[in-house]
């Protein structure tokens, strides 16, 4: 935490973490003035390193101001219109009018969660076109998470409905939003802020629905406990992070999944491990192993950089999931269950951090 001496000026800025214009410390300052004594104008430059007297958050801000700018306020006491100068302020990183939404980090694929990121980022620069044709890209790749690559959009789109994922009422909703992608892309249109709200807030919506609280209720699955027959139900630490669930774990799961993690680490003096949220990431240049564990299944799932079309895949033990999303990286999920499920699969383990 930074020491906030009383010696710091405060003034008030727009905080991107807090959502709206708050008080701010004013930690370093470097001003410039430009003058033509001739024309009798002047220009001014502030250059600010500011932190929000609240979240802490860092920013920098650039104001300007030209003499000749100014407005007039009416001054109720005096009645007078009292002359007010008229700065320009621009803040880094940019003002950003929309906030990812709370789940961004709980996207199933890394794909998804890299195209949201760049819409982010295109947002805070005004690059709307960017932006709207963004969201039209995350419906493509929400397709093929979910019912798969079937040649063109609309075959897509009716393949969610065919399945259920999309009813009539919302492929109507989605209707507009899909054209607002091909006009942004084809003919050059840009929505407004609001028509821009109303594109992120449907496409988001239905990833949410589709990909993210499936997900999320299969994690609420494994922290429910099951049925006690009318024995007496013991409290437990909620179990949120899949650290929490190793602790959890039954005990012949917790010796599979450290038996495991032994072998995993033992693949070189490079292999570090990194706990995420939902899955415990092996990692040596990269991630070479994303390790997810189900109590209530008394299942591991393993996620391997490996191509699934260069292995026979045992269908017990192995899937693709290059079209599925999940959590961690990797297109070759293995189910683990026993420690001799670790010794079948160990060549495509070694294989995997070879890779990596």
């Amino acid at each position: 935490m930074t020491d906030k001496t009383e010696q710091s000026k405060i003034e008030k800025f727009f905080c991107n973490d807090c959502g709206q214009r708050t008080k701010h410390f004013v930690r370093a300052e470097y001003s410039k003035i430009d003058s033509d004594d001739h024309a009798m104008v002047s220009f001014c430059q502030r250059l600010l390193i500011i932190e929000c007297c609240g979240c802490e958050h860092l920013a920098l801000v650039k104001k300007t101001q030209f003499s000749e700018d100014i407005d007039f306020r009416y001054d109720p006491l005096t009645e007078e219109h009292v002359p007010v100068e008229i700065w320009d302020e621009t803040i880094y990183p940019p003002v950003s009018y929309r906030s990812p939404p709370p789940w961004f980090d709980d996207l199933p694929d890394d794909t998804l969660r890299e195209i949201s990121a760049e819409i982010y980022k295109s947002l805070q620069t005004g690059s709307h076109y960017l932006a709207t044709f963004g969201s039209r890209t995350l419906i493509d790749r929400l397709i093929v998470l979910t019912v798969g690559d079937k040649s063109n959009f609309q075959k897509g789109l009716q393949a969610l409905q065919d399945t259920g994922m999309l009813s009539p009422h919302e492929r109507d909703i989605l209707h507009p939003v899909v054209d607002a992608g091909n006009a942004a892309a084809h003919r050059g249109w840009a929505p407004s802020k609001e028509q821009l709200k109303v594109i992120l807030d449907t496409v988001e919506g239905l990833i949410h629905r589709l990909l993210v609280l499936p997900k999320l209720a299969e994690e609420l699955e494994e922290a429910v406990p099951g049925r006690g027959g009318g024995a007496k139900v013991r409290i437990v630490k909620p179990v949120i992070t899949v650290e929490d669930k190793i602790e959890a774990a039954p005990k012949e799961l917790r010796a599979v999944y450290d038996e495991l993690a032994g072998v995993l680490k033992a693949l070189g003096d490079d292999v570090t491990v990194h706990p995420q949220k939902h899955y415990m990431a092996f990692r040596r240049n990269r991630n070479f192993a994303s390790v997810q564990i189900y109590n209530q299944k008394r299942v591991i799932r393993v996620y391997l950089n490996l191509d699934p079309d260069s292995i026979e895949l045992n269908a017990d033990m192995m899937r693709d999931v290059r079209q599925i999303g999940h959590f961690g990286t990797g297109d070759l999920e293995i189910t683990i269950k026993t420690k001799k499920d670790i010794e079948k699969m160990s060549d495509f383990i070694t294989a995997s951090y070879a890779a990596s």
